[in-house]
């Protein structure tokens, strides 16, 4: 079958790390062609540019004959026809970009994430395409799209939207596949990878039918699990019915290492109904020729962020006490950053191409993460829609009944959706709830809500330590100030991020150093003088440490918990009290 619009892509020489791209534009209408790429990348809400890594665009007709094109912005070529009804577009490709996941090539493997490769015509998004692979004949190919009968080098796209939500590894990778309901679910890894394949389809399995219990369906025919092992990598992405996780060697090696993985899994895979189908209105069709602003990625990724530490317990893969020690840690965490008290969460998806994804040294006074802080908001939502409900609703049975009444093919959900579903399930009407914590700053009210799982908070350390306020970190054997935290002392002192710290006090220390001697052998009230490195001249600043209170915790259970409690704790965690 003849599709409207065909990419051949040419890995003739992968060990450049470049390859050549022809896009076969047909039925081109009279009047000039635009083509162009995406600024950004879904799952990624940042400007990235993939355009900066092509180069010698040229375009022809038919029959072979040079037309003229002219880059018009950063992104965009026109292209006039002069009356061919069939255009061909040529380019290179410069792909060495692995970390974010959008384009890498050598002479092991090709990763293509097509929004960072594949030109496309703005108006005719909706054609279908058919992707020809010209690579070594020893290469094979892993994707979530359909393949042509016969021929899995040529993969075919209903739409280009579907096209560049299907991620293409083709090269020298292991690969493995298990069925679960009847449905395909393929493992590649590409890497330098020793792992145990039974072990990682039978953990795989269980996140997959814990999460599915949730949504009441597999909202797919298969699902492509692509792995990128290599040292320093870490994270994932996000697609239709797939996903591309990167991690490094020791996630096979080390059990806490192994955890991080299915949690990565757990985050990724939860995506295929949370994003992938139940989708915010702004996200429901995405311009990507530009930002596109939303104040829901805190449910987006903030929700998936707790489950993916959830859905791990209820699968039996982590114990629970280690995961309530993991919710202790993040409330502290949470506690001792300045810019909780500046940045809503809601405020926090809507700058996230500006702030988040762009950081700077005041991040810690000015940012929160709408994954990190996401993941409690959506820890104390789910708590209070049992509390007000008495265990009758929870944020799973929210999550179905946004699922069910937002299906992909809609026009997205709002925030007044999901105060309406909660209202809905619970009777208690939630608009200050979003007003306080989604909208607002206010301090998370965990200690009122564990209760309502027969859980409780206890302080592990009530005594008043020193506080100074800084972020340190080594860098080429010198103690440098990250950070500044605006609730410190050394905020008002003038420390600035950049400081190297030659001594403090008349000795001099390592960053890890420097924060343990403050914390165990100085108290509020002492006299800090810190000799300073900065920009070539030495300086001398002086002041006083003073204090914070902000205990660790302990999240333990209850002495006599009410058969509600206990039944609250089971549907939770999935595990008996």
């Amino acid at each position: 079958m003849i599709r409207p619009i065909e990419y051949t892509v040419l890995l003739e020489a992968p060990q450049t790390q470049t390859f050549q791209i022809r896009m076969r534009i047909r039925g081109v209408e009279s009047g000039h062609l635009e083509v162009a790429l995406p600024v950004w990348r879904q799952g990624k809400y940042a400007v990235i540019n993939p355009a900066s890594t092509i180069r010698s665009v040229t375009a022809e007709n038919g029959a072979g004959k040079a037309l003229a094109i002219t880059k018009t912005d950063k992104t965009t070529w026109r292209i006039e026809p002069n009356g061919a009804a069939e255009v061909v577009v040529s380019y290179t490709v410069y792909a060495n970009s692995l970390n974010d996941r959008t384009r890498h090539v050598d002479d092991t493997h090709a990763f293509l994430s097509g929004g960072a490769v594949f030109l496309y015509v703005p108006d005719r998004r909706n054609d279908a395409i058919a992707v020809h692979l010209d690579a070594p004949a020893d290469w094979r190919v892993a994707c979530g799209l359909k393949h042509e009968a016969g021929n899995p080098r040529t993969l075919l796209a209903p739409t280009y939207d579907v096209l560049i939500d299907s991620p293409i590894e083709i090269g020298l990778h292991d690969a493995f596949c298990f069925e679960l309901d009847g449905k395909p679910h393929d493992v590649v890894v590409w890497g330098d990878a020793r792992f145990d394949s039974d072990r990682i389809e039978r953990d795989f399995a269980k996140i997959i039918k814990a999460e599915a219990a949730i949504f009441g369906d597999l909202p797919y025919d298969r699902y492509v699990f692509i792995l990128h092992v290599s040292p320093g990598l870490r994270g994932g992405t996000e697609h239709l019915n797939s996903t591309v996780m990167q991690l490094p060697q020791r996630a096979f090696e080390d059990e806490s290492q192994y955890k991080v993985l299915l949690s990565l899994t757990a985050h990724e895979m939860f995506h295929t109904w949370n994003v992938k189908r139940l989708r915010p209105a702004a996200l429901s069709r995405v311009d990507l020729s530009k930002e596109n602003y939303t104040d829901l990625l805190w449910f987006c990724e903030g929700t998936t962020s707790y489950y993916d530490e959830l859905i791990p317990v209820r699968a039996g893969l982590v114990k629970p006490e280690t995961y309530l020690a993991d919710i202790a840690e993040s409330i502290y965490q949470r506690r001792a950053r300045p810019g909780t008290r500046v940045q809503s969460v809601a405020e926090s998806s809507f700058d996230a191409w500006i702030k988040f994804n762009a950081s700077s040294p005041d991040d810690v006074n000015a940012v929160v993460s709408y994954y990190d802080a996401g993941a409690l908001i959506s820890l104390v939502f789910d708590l209070e829609l049992r509390r007000r409900s008495n265990n009758a609703a929870s944020l799973d049975k929210l999550l179905r009944d946004m699922y069910e009444r937002f299906p992909v093919e809609g026009p997205g959900f709002t925030t007044r959706d999901l105060i309406e579903s909660a209202t809905r399930l619970t009777g208690f009407r939630f608009e200050h709830f979003f007003q306080r914590y989604v909208y607002g700053t206010q301090r998370l009210p965990f200690e009122d809500l564990f209760d309502v799982a027969g859980l409780e908070m206890e302080a592990k350390d009530t005594e008043a330590h020193s506080y100074i306020g800084l972020l340190l970190q080594d860098e080429n054997d010198a103690c440098v100030v990250r950070s500044v935290l605006s609730d410190g002392p050394a905020y008002l002192a003038g420390v600035n991020p950049g400081d190297k710290i030659v001594s403090m006090n008349g000795r001099s220390f390592k960053a890890a150093d420097l924060m343990v001697h403050v914390d165990r052998q100085m108290a509020p009230g002492d006299t800090v003088w810190l000799q300073i490195l900065r920009r070539n001249r030495m300086r001398r600043i002086e002041f006083n440490l003073e204090t914070k209170l902000n205990p660790r915790w302990n999240i333990r259970k209850v002495a006599a918990p009410t058969p509600e409690q206990k039944a609250a704790y089971s549907s939770w965690l999935g595990l008996d009290f």
